[in-house]
């Protein structure tokens, strides 16, 4: 066998070696587990559902804006289309086909190269369902 050859068996075999003592702990280190995790059960956990408690004035509280909206966001313009309503099916995806695009429709969830693009309620509303994809919550 030639030399070569039998360098690369050796160094093979000394690999396999390190490998396995490594594998089964035997290393130069010693294994300390400083994060404490592996035994953390969550037995302190934050209580939920009906074991909740309520820590501050403000737990429980639902904050709605007057007007149905919140303050970041300016109102809806609900500027007419440009054309018939788009009826969303498989040969026609893009429902803001007939829709404007203007400045003062911003600040809006979509733009354009005008500006925003202004959409209608029954637009919003079927964005936000996702499509029909969703069910719940209802509240949203």
């Amino acid at each position: 066998m030639s030399p070569r050859i039998t360098f690369v068996l050796v160094m093979l075999g000394l690999l396999l070696l390190a490998n396995l003592l490594m594998v089964y702990g035997f290393t130069n280190y010693p294994v300390v587990n400083a994060e404490g995790f592996i035994d953390y059960m969550l037995d302190n956990a934050s209580p939920i559902g009906n074991n909740y408690q309520a820590i501050g004035t403000y737990d429980n509280i639902v904050k709605k804006p007057a007007n149905g909206l919140s303050n970041w966001r300016g109102p809806a313009p609900n500027e007419p289309l440009l054309g018939p309503d788009v009826e969303i099916g498989p040969d026609n995806l893009f429902m803001f086909k007939n829709n404007q695009c203007k400045p003062e429709c911003c600040p809006a969830s979509f733009s354009c190269g005008g500006g925003c693009v202004c959409t209608t309620a029954k637009q919003r509303d079927f964005i936000n369902s996702r499509g029909g994809n969703r069910n719940e919550p209802t509240d949203l």
